[in-house]
């Protein structure tokens, strides 16, 4: 022991008392470094301590004697703020809980006379009436975060603090008295025990536990417990801080499941996480290396300079985060293009010791990109994609100004507006549809009319599909065809369709890829002028309308044009489905496509039948003028020549013999008169035929 006869300021129970003295100089709120008592061992000298005007106490708190020593301050020196000293941060809780107004923590290699002096001072500036009374302490105790408990010899909960009862969910009058172990279960009470014996044997000791609350509730808790003991050196008693392990627990658990997350992002995608040092080198933490993606041979460690040699972009990120500023960008490596980004990584003290970076290799993304942006600037049709709800745009073409008449823009701000320029009579048809797209994108087919704001209508067939992400509707993505010039061919093709359906000739449409010239088509007058509908005639040629009587020649020549793709005109005997023949007209013009190739052939066939009879008619009473002049000029001209030979005979004068040529003339006429009669009974056996197979043609007589 060494105790001063003067009335001193501190008094400090430990070995280092030079220390004490050193730091007691520097500050000025305690006397001078002579105004400092020193004793050895504080539980053996803290009776003999003299508290008059001391201010504070300073005690060394060896590992090995626990809070003992302070207990034994405390009880000598009750008025007086005790400063404990301790060499492991880990019992400063037991140290507060002991009674210590502050508690400082010595480190080996570290000269913390300063800070000593600066908590000295602190200390000793306390008032005096709210120094640790029973009152000051309990109000010390609720203010901890951890749950403060103290225990008598027997285990039973004396001393507790508000943090201790919302743990446990017990009243205070619950509490008292309780014994600690009422508070665990099964192994865990068990566990407990032990840990309680432990203290008791060694002084300290630390357990985990799951505590149950009264309303069963179980909390995971580490449980810090050192022993008390009375003058005599025997235990009285335990106190200790009890922390509840759940905000750890699930901070662990979030941790990992944050590191599982980044670790299986990193391996499964082309990312490279890497670190820049203050200092200016590069290390790969995790995913590819930075030679493997940089495409060249770099060692761990190497300077960014030398790294990122031919990236300029990359060194002024790197520089931009050893600056304190995050930084972000992409970066051209060879062919690759990445996308980087650099954080700077503080110390508690907010000095950047390095800057942590990631590059991802977004080579796809951007060539995507610029498909997509190609396909926006060339294609036609207005792509948009749109979430289920029309919530928002999140993408339109440009086109949407070339068939909507308004900017792309519109739709960002507005993604329902494109409704408000359908035509009144098929909005709310669209606006039905719309509302079944939600459900089923897919089933989504509209055509429609939009009107332009300068009054222009066009005709849009859209259509969409949808993007489904683990089963979930995310995204409707859809195009929107402008179909005006298509809407315009279609009406022009339906109007000439109805006009060769309704023309009053018959009308064939032929193959001229096949040598037949095979039928594909007829119209309805041609069924009704040959008694062939289409089925009956698809797949044959003209030579379906030939008969015995057909003339061949004519036949083969309208067939060839139909073969060869060129015109050709026929008139000649043709027959219907049911046997019966017809003079008929046959027309071939081909059809040609854009590069003037003939596709088709189309026929017109027509019945000219009547036409044919009143020829032949006029032809007959050519004829029967013929049979007249044959019949009744053949004889007397016959005699006239016999007479006018007889009298040539007698008197061959001049006249005579003039006369006797004309009468020859006259005969000869005659005879060929009676040589067209004959050749004209076959034509009359064919019209006589016709006649009696068919109607009379409208306006005449039977």
């Amino acid at each position: 022991m060494n105790r001063r006869e003067t009335r001193d300021a501190v008094v400090h129970f430990g070995p280092d008392a030079d220390w004490v003295r050193e730091a007691a100089a520097e500050s000025s709120a305690v006397a001078a470094a002579d105004g400092v008592a020193s004793y050895d061992e504080p539980e053996a000298d803290a009776g003999a301590a003299d508290a008059a005007g001391a201010r504070l106490a300073v005690c060394e708190l060896s590992p090995d004697a626990g809070v003992e020593a302070l207990a034994a301050v405390r009880d000598a020196l009750p008025t007086v703020p005790v400063l404990a000293v301790v060499a492991d941060a880990d019992a400063v809780d037991d140290a507060l809980a002991a009674g210590a107004a502050d508690v400082l923590v010595r480190r080996d290699g570290v000269d913390d006379t300063a800070l000593l002096a600066r908590r000295m001072e602190g200390v000793a500036a306390t008032p005096a009436e709210s120094r640790l009374g029973a009152e000051s302490t309990a109000q010390l105790l609720d203010a901890i975060d951890d749950s403060f408990y103290a225990l008598d010899a027997d285990g039973a909960i004396r001393r507790w603090n508000d943090s201790f009862s919302r743990l446990t969910g017990y009243e205070d009058e619950e509490l008292a008295g309780m014994d600690a172990l009422e508070l665990f279960a099964g192994a865990d009470r068990e566990r407990i025990a032990g840990a309680i014996e432990t203290v008791v044997e060694t002084g300290s000791a630390t357990a985990k536990a799951e505590l149950v609350a009264r309303d069963g509730e179980t909390t995971p808790v580490e449980f810090t417990g050192a022993l008390v003991t009375d003058a005599d050196g025997s235990p009285s008693g335990i106190v200790g801080i009890g922390r509840s392990l759940t905000e750890r627990r699930e901070r662990e658990a979030r941790l990992a499941r944050l590191r599982q997350a980044v670790e299986t992002i990193v391996d499964r995608a082309p990312l490279t996480l890497f670190e820049v040092e203050a200092d200016g080198t590069v290390s790969t933490v995790r995913g590819e290396t930075l030679p493997e993606r940089l495409g060249r041979r770099v060692s761990e460690g190497d300077a960014a300079e030398g790294v990122f040699a031919d990236q300029p972009e990359m060194r002024r990120h790197v520089a931009a985060a050893l600056d304190g500023e995050p930084a972000h960008g992409l970066v051209e490596v060879g062919d690759s293009t990445l996308e980087a980004w650099l954080q700077p990584a503080l110390d508690e003290t907010g000095r950047v010791t390095r800057a942590v970076g990631l590059a991802l290799d977004v080579t796809e993304r951007e060539e995507r990109a610029v498909m997509l942006d190609q396909i926006q600037a060339s294609a036609g049709e207005v792509i948009w994609i749109s979430t289920p709800g029309k919530e928002s745009m999140d993408f339109v073409s440009d086109a949407y100004e070339d068939v909507w008449g308004r900017a792309p823009e519109t739709l960002r701000s507005d993604p329902m507006s494109f409704v408000e320029a359908i035509h009144p009579d098929d909005r709310e048809r669209v606006e039905a549809a719309l509302t079944e797209q939600r459900e089923d994108p897919d089933a989504y087919e509209e055509t429609y009319r939009v009107v332009r704001p300068d009054g222009e209508v066009r005709w849009v067939h859209d259509q969409s599909s949808g993007v489904y992400e683990d089963g979930e509707l995310t995204r409707i993505v859809g195009i929107a065809t402008d179909i005006t010039v298509r809407r315009r061919r279609e009406r022009e093709l339906r109007l000439k369709n109805r006009a060769v359906e309704t023309a009053p000739v018959g009308v064939a449409i032929h193959e001229t890829a096949e040598s037949a010239g095979p039928i594909t088509y007829v119209n309805e007058a041609f069924a009704s002028v040959t008694g062939y509908d289409g089925d009956a005639v698809a797949g044959e040629g003209l030579s379906a309308l030939a008969g015995d009587d057909t003339d061949s020649d004519r036949l083969h020549a309208v067939a060839s044009a139909v073969k060869t793709g060129d015109r050709g005109s026929a008139t000649l005997v043709l027959y219907r489905a049911d046997g019966t023949p017809f003079w008929g007209r046959v027309d071939v013009a081909p059809v040609v496509d854009g590069d003037g190739e003939a596709t088709h052939a189309v026929s017109f066939v027509q019945d000219v039948t009547e036409s044919k009879e009143h020829e032949q008619e006029i032809e007959r009473h050519l004829t029967e003028f013929g049979e007249v002049l044959a019949e009744d000029l053949g004889v007397p001209l016959r005699e006239a020549r016999d007479r006018l030979d007889a009298a040539t005979d007698d008197d061959p004068d001049a006249d005579l013999r003039r006369a006797e040529e004309s009468v020859e003339r006259a005969v000869s006429l005659v005879e060929d008169l009676a040589t067209v009669h004959s050749f004209s009974v076959e034509p009359r056996r064919l019209s006589e035929s016709m006649r009696g197979s068919s109607p009379a043609p409208a306006g005449r007589d039977e």
